[in-house]
C-alpha cells in the first residue's frame, strides 16, 4: 500500500503544474503571487485521505493566510 510522502510539519514548496480543471487554472491565475512564488516554503498542516486522483494536503505558507488544498505532485521538499 503507498503511502504520503508527506507528514504534518514538512516544509515543501509548491510546483506549479497546468491543470486541465478549469475552477483550478482559475483559482491559480488569481490566487496572489506569493501562493505561486516557487522559492516560498510552505508547511504542511494537514494530511488528507486519498481519493481517485491520489494524495492530497492542507499547506500555510510562512506569510500567514488561509490553508491551501494541493496534490502530492504539487509539492517538493523545501
Amino acid at each position: 500500500m503507498t503511502s504520503h510522502k508527506f507528514k504534518v510539519g514538512d516544509q515543501v514548496r509548491l510546483v506549479k503544474l497546468a491543470s486541465t480543471n478549469t475552477v483550478e487554472a482559475f483559482l491559480n491565475m488569481v490566487t496572489t503571487i506569493g501562493a505561486t512564488d516557487p522559492q516560498e516554503v510552505w508547511e504542511v498542516t494537514r494530511v488528507l485521505p486519498a481519493d481517485n486522483a491520489g494524495f492530497q494536503y492542507h499547506v500555510r505558507g510562512f506569510h500567514e493566510g488561509p490553508d491551501r488544498l494541493v496534490r502530492e505532485e504539487q509539492l517538493q521538499p523545501a
